[in-house]
């Protein structure tokens, strides 16, 4: 359900579009607009920003209809304007405006500011669909208009008309936009036949102004922020869901002749709607069965013949992911995810949760948001969830089942989900846990590595060990390359990105076996490392490169970040002398400990032998930004640790 790479995909088209109609139409007349002062006084405020929102505003009003189904719902209009300006000379940007078959795009024009108004350009925006037709068509599509600005304070606008066909897809409005923006209003207009929440997420620290007035049956709300920087998209920064203010629209429940009609009100609505559409799959579960005895065949044990089943939906189901909507609501069908070999979450989690019915496991559809998505199950509405998964009762525990993430040993989970709470399907009943989260432990790499030196050269042998998510990382990254390519993945890896290290005679353990620690070890040459000045010799062991350096803010950063993980690295490296040589110093040892993470280095001198001892561990994936000064001389401390010199003397 989860559309990042599809919106990856989206943009990329829109921007090679935007350059194409750039190249096709010449520049137009503009002039700057009566607040030429104000984009300059912006241009010098937002100084790394081509563009600026001088006013965005977007008006909802409610009505009643019918959705697609045929239900009585709630329907809603949005009405939106967008005032462009140019903060630089010769710039352009994109406004892009997403429906489907649920959300219809009714209005869409862009105006250019000439003389002393705007005036309405005949060309429409570009039209695109939001997923491959080569690959499977549905109903998403997006319309955009390529806007330029020839010089400071020259001005266009865009206005918007859209028709939800069902209010429940109205999910949440953010604040931000990528553009800073001087004024940002956000209206509704409630009558009185109608319950209606609009829940505030993240607004401390923001300054949002509400007003609420009531007038002629109806109540309209009005959110205002002013001055707000420009979104932008940051190296892991921390989902915008957790930091940046929206408001989530909970559509409660409305009257209808006298009759009171459910929206989303409570949890139990949510189920509701959810497994109704989860049920309008239309799934022909006898067509699965003769695949099912085949992909068990010889199997006895239940625990053999349930990873059987889930590790051929990895492997031999393609993941593509649909776009929101009904579409993205009702899975397709089990026979044809089968036939085609793909589908998105849903339908790779209905084809998973039905083999295992077949076979006799307690296996149950599952929804459950991303750690993208910081909202609690009991939150009712649909922003909750962008994802599905299968949920197994087995010998006593349960096990989560992503058909989506490739290599995943069976009870073991992504990180992605890990903490999060999960929708259990249960026919008219449902249940709400959260997926177990592991710690820095259980996903660790170890390195033991043992050089010589012999006069000039320093040589020795290694190998690593990973376990948990790192092992599930690894072969991700490793089983999609081409046979070819996989020889020198391994090489690349034991040289861990430093350019003085050559790795030969690589080995491995067992890696078409994903439940297996992932063993990778090897001979390697750290030669290059080696210093000679007046007969002494400087070595370093500390072969890692600066891998945490990308994670150092500077004074541009915006938001915190979140590393996406939770990891251990634990190193232990030797270097041995030859008999006539000896160690004359080391380093202090070092010792870090805070509540997210934490570092312990040491290096110990026996005879002609030292070894460093080194311990790395992220408890806590996020760094907040409140924390980046702490964080930030940790880092430092680790890397003067990490890049010492040992001195070497003739005894």
């Amino acid at each position: 359900m989860t559309n990042m790479f599809k919106k990856c995909r989206l943009y990329a088209c829109i921007t090679v579009a935007m350059l194409l109609w750039c190249a096709v139409n010449p520049a137009q007349a503009q002039v700057n607009s009566p607040d030429e002062g104000l984009a300059v006084r912006y241009s010098k405020k937002y100084k790394d920003d081509d563009v600026m929102l001088k006013s965005s505003y977007q008006f909802f009003t409610f009505d009643k209809g019918k959705n697609a189904l045929g239900d009585k719902v709630v329907t809603v209009e949005e009405n939106s304007e967008y005032e462009y300006m140019g903060l630089k000379k010769y710039t352009n940007t994109v406004h892009p405006e997403f429906y489907n078959k649920f959300i219809e795009l009714k209005n869409f024009k862009r105006a250019m500011y000439y003389g002393s108004k705007y005036i309405t350009l005949e060309k429409g925006g570009y039209d695109r669909s939001v997923t491959g037709d080569d690959i499977f068509f549905d109903d998403s599509r997006v319309q955009f208009y390529g806007l330029r600005f020839s010089d400071v304070g020259t001005a266009e606008r865009v206005t918007v008309k859209k028709i939800y066909g069902d209010g429940k897809y109205l999910t949440r409005l953010f604040f931000h936009t990528p553009y800073p923006t001087k004024e940002r209003v956000i209206e509704f207009k409630v009558p009185e036949w109608l319950t209606v929440d609009f829940k505030r997420m993240n607004f401390d620290g923001f300054k949002v102004e509400v007003k609420e007035t009531k007038k002629g049956g109806y109540t309209n709300y009005v959110f205002i922020a002013n001055e707000l920087p420009a979104y932008k998209n940051e190296y892991r920064r921390i989902g915008r869901a957790t930091t940046d203010p929206h408001i989530v629209v909970q559509i409660k429940s409305f009257e209808n002749k006298g009759e009171t009609l459910k929206g989303f009100d409570k949890v139990d609505d949510v189920y509701a709607w959810n497994n109704r559409l989860y049920l309008m799959a239309g799934n022909d579960k006898d067509k699965l069965k003769a695949t099912v005895t085949k992909i068990t065949e010889g199997k006895t044990k239940d625990l053999d013949k349930i990873k059987a089943i889930y590790y051929w939906v990895q492997d031999n189901i393609r993941y593509i992911a649909y776009e929101d909507g009904y579409s993205g609501y009702i899975p397709s069908s089990v026979q044809d995810v089968l036939t085609k070999k793909y589908g998105d979450c849903k339908g790779m989690a209905n084809l998973l949760t039905e083999m295992l019915k077949i076979s006799g496991y307690n296996a149950h559809f599952t929804w459950i948001g991303t750690r993208a998505l910081p909202y609690s199950q009991q939150l009712p509405a649909l922003c909750v969830n962008n994802h599905a998964i299968s949920t197994l009762y087995f010998d006593n525990k349960t096990f989560f089942l992503d058909g989506t993430e490739k290599y995943v040993p069976f009870g073991e989970n992504a990180f992605r989900i890990q903490g999060k709470e999960v929708m259990i399907a249960d026919g008219d009943k449902f249940q709400i846990v959260a997926v177990p989260a592991t710690t820095a432990e259980e996903n660790r790499i170890f390195t033991k590595a043992d050089f010589t030196l012999d006069n000039e050269t320093l040589k020795g042998k290694v190998k690593v060990l990973l376990t948990g998510n790192q092992r599930t990382d690894f072969h991700q990254a490793y089983q999609e390359l081409p046979t070819t390519s996989q020889e020198e993945y391994l090489n690349d890896f034991l040289e861990f990105g430093n350019d003085n290290l050559i790795a030969t005679n690589v080995k491995t353990s067992d890696l078409k076996n994903r439940d297996l620690q992932v063993s990778i070890e090897g001979d390697i040459d750290l030669t290059n490392s080696v210093n000679t000045i007046s007969g002494d010799k400087y070595v370093g062991i500390d072969f890692f490169p600066k891998t945490l350096d990308r994670f150092v803010p500077d004074e541009k950063r915006i938001e915190g970040y979140d590393l996406d993980d939770v990891i251990k690295f634990e190193d232990e490296i030797s270097l041995s002398l030859p008999a006539n040589k000896q160690f004359t110093d080391k380093p202090e040892n070092l010792e870090i400990k805070k509540d997210g993470y934490e570092f312990k280095g040491e290096y110990v001198i026996t005879n002609n032998k030292i070894i460093l001892k080194k311990s790395l561990a992220i408890k806590n994936s996020v760094i907040k930004k409140t924390e980046f000064e702490e964080w930030k001389k940790f880092l430092e401390s680790v890397k003067e640790f990490s890049k010492y010199f040992i001195t070497i003397t003739q005894k």
